[in-house]
């Protein structure tokens, strides 16, 4: 009996480690598309300032461009609250 759990643990032990890499490959494509995510978000809002600043677009032109900019910053988060299991 003890041979035989032995030989079951070792397909287990190989599942664990594959699942256990696909999440960690997961997480980190999460990680850097949130890095990158951040960076076009920051960049889209400081034009929209820099736009309102200059008077080169009036406030009602720039609330679009602040709107995508922070579903933009806010997509990151959200993936990693579902690959989390929150809702």
């Amino acid at each position: 009996m003890r041979v035989i759990r032995w030989i079951l643990k070792i397909p287990a032990f190989a599942l664990m480690l594959i699942s256990r890499l696909a999440f960690w490959t997961v997480f980190f494509a999460i990680a850097m598309s949130h890095w990158i995510f951040c960076l076009a978000a920051s960049a889209l809002f400081c034009i929209g300032l820099t736009c309102l600043a200059f008077q080169t677009a009036t406030f009602q032109e720039i609330i679009p461009l602040m709107a995508v900019s922070f579903i933009i910053f806010i997509l990151p988060y959200i993936s990693i609250g579902i690959m989390e299991g929150r809702r």
